[in-house]
C-alpha cells in the first residue's frame, strides 16, 4: 500500500491508497496542533493496519535534496530521510503544486471545466496554475512517453500591471509590500487586498453589513459571496480585477511553458469563483498578449474541480516510484 499526503497551512490530509489508487483509509489533521509532520505521520500509522511500501507528500514550499523548508506552516523542515525511517519505506517529497500537476494524470473528464476549448496537442507541454492560500505554478512535460513535472516558484515573480488601474493597485500595495509579487495579488488574501485598494481609492465606502462580515468571517469568501450576488459594487469590481489579473498570469504561464497540451487552474480558489471564470472576461485577458494572441487562442484552459488532486498526484508519483 501507499501513503500519500497533502500538507497545508491549515490541514494535513493523509491517506492510504492501493495499487489502483483507490483510497482505503484517510484522516484529516490540524497543522497547528502538531509540532512536526513526523508527529502527524506517527499518529496516522498508529491507526492504520496496512503494510506500506512507499510514501509521497505534497508540501507547501520548494523541495531541495529531499528537504523542504516550509513557507506557510510553523514547522522548521520536512526531511524525507527522517520520514522514511519512521514509515520504514521510501519517501518522496513534492512541492504541493508539483503534486497537483502529477494529479492531473488521475482526473476524469467530469472533474474538469473547460474555459477555452483551444486545439489540444497530444504530448504537448502542460502547465498548472494553482490559486489558493498562495499562488503556485508548475509545468508538465512528456519525454519518451513518461510524464515529468517541473516545479517552480513562479508565483513569486514580480506583478506586471497592464493598465493604469493595475499600476495604481501596485502603488497602493507597496505601502505594505516593498516588492509586489503575483502571490501577493492572487494568493489567499489577494482578493482582500484588491477590495481594500478599491474601497480606499475609488469607492471610499462599503456596505456596513459587509464590513461587519469582514471582521468575523473568511474575508475573501465574504467578498466573493457579495460579488457573486451583485450585492456590493466594490466586491463586483474587486472580483473582476482579480479575474483579469489571474487570466493574464495564466497566459504568462502558457507562453513561458509553451503549454500546447493545455493549462489547468487548480487550488481552492478557482472552483469558488468558477462562475466569474466562465465569463468572457477571463479568456479575453488570457489571450491578450499581442503577437502571442493566436497561439494562446489555441491553448485549452481547464478548471480542476477535484479538491484532492494534489493528494492523488502524490499517490500516483509514489506508485510510479515503487
Amino acid at each position: 500500500m501507499i501513503i500519500a499526503g497533502d500538507i497545508g497551512a491549515t490541514n494535513v490530509r493523509l491517506a492510504v491508497f492501493d495499487d489502483n489508487l483507490t483510497i482505503l483509509d484517510q484522516h484529516l489533521y490540524k497543522s497547528q496542533e502538531y509540532k512536526s509532520l513526523q508527529d502527524v505521520v506517527r499518529q496516522f500509522l498508529e491507526n492504520t493496519k496496512y503494510a506500506i511500501k512507499a510514501a509521497c507528500f505534497g508540501v507547501p514550499g520548494p523541495v531541495k535534496e529531499g528537504k523542504c523548508k516550509l513557507t506557510n506552516v510553523p514547522w522548521e523542515v520536512i526531511d524525507a530521510e527522517i520520514l522514511a525511517t519512521l514509515i520504514d519505506s521510501p519517501v518522496s517529497l513534492l512541492n504541493d503544486v508539483e503534486a497537483t500537476a502529477y494529479g492531473v494524470e488521475t482526473l476524469r473528464d467530469d472533474e474538469l471545466v473547460t474555459l477555452n476549448i483551444g486545439d489540444k496537442l497530444s504530448g504537448g507541454n502542460r502547465a498548472v496554475v494553482a490559486v489558493g492560500t498562495s499562488l503556485g505554478e508548475a509545468a508538465i512535460v512528456e519525454v519518451e512517453g513518461k510524464i515529468h513535472v517541473i516545479p517552480s516558484e513562479g508565483g513569486h515573480s514580480d506583478f506586471g500591471p497592464y493598465d493604469q488601474q493595475q499600476w495604481d493597485l501596485l502603488c497602493y500595495t507597496q505601502r505594505d509590500y516593498k516588492r509586489v509579487s503575483y502571490e501577493v495579488i492572487l494568493g489567499g488574501q489577494g482578493l482582500v487586498q484588491i477590495y481594500n485598494f478599491l474601497r480606499d481609492t475609488k469607492f471610499k465606502d462599503s456596505p456596513q453589513l459587509l464590513e461587519q462580515n469582514l471582521q468575523i468571517d473568511d474575508k475573501a469568501a465574504a467578498i466573493n459571496q457579495a460579488a457573486q450576488g451583485s450585492e456590493c459594487p466594490i466586491c463586483v469590481e474587486a472580483l473582476r480585477l482579480f479575474v483579469s489579473i489571474l487570466a493574464a498570469e495564466t497566459g504568462n504561464a502558457a507562453v513561458k511553458y509553451f503549454s500546447t497540451g493545455g493549462i489547468y487552474l487548480g487550488g481552492g480558489m478557482a472552483p469558488r469563483i468558477l462562475a466569474s471564470l466562465r465569463q468572457p472576461l477571463f479568456v479575453e485577458n488570457f489571450v491578450n498578449k499581442d503577437k502571442m494572441r493566436n497561439f494562446l487562442q489555441s491553448i485549452p484552459v481547464y478548471v480542476i474541480l477535484n479538491q484532492y488532486t494534489g493528494l492523488q498526484g502524490a499517490a500516483w508519483y509514489a506508485k510510479r516510484s515503487c
